[in-house]
């Protein structure tokens, strides 16, 4: 009989969102986007329930690259370019000899958003 894996919970949820890339053992990346980027590794090596299934016989995974992000939009509005990027483009960014200028850039949008989420709680 096999025994369920249960899913660790974390007492403090982390809030700062973070991309990640993981490389399978081919050699193959993925990208992806989490608060605990060190639980969703573990998730998809097996490890915890809800991995990906395009991740699943392709282990070891290894985590190879984060980058915080302002918000889960910003989170995910960074993994769609990323994924967008040809393998060789990312292969640069992870060796360090490139860095695309809308990785560094935040949009209008979640900074008026972080303003008014930080004044509407030093409101007294």
């Amino acid at each position: 009989m096999q025994s369920a894996i249960i899913a660790e919970t974390d007492p403090a949820p982390k809030t700062q969102w973070q991309l990640y890339m993981l490389r399978t053992a081919t050699g193959s990346l993925y990208t992806g986007i989490s608060t605990d980027p060190q639980r969703r590794l573990r998730q998809h090596q097996g490890e915890l329930t809800g991995g990906s299934r395009a991740l699943r016989g392709k282990g070891p995974l290894q985590l190879v690259w984060l980058f915080p992000s302002h918000s889960r939009s910003h989170a995910s509005r960074l993994e769609y370019q990323l994924k967008q990027l040809k393998k060789a483009d990312k292969e640069r960014l992870l060796s360090g000899q490139w860095q695309p200028d809308w990785l560094l850039h935040q949009p209008e949008s979640d900074v008026s958003m972080a303003d008014a989420a930080t004044a509407s709680t030093e409101v007294a």
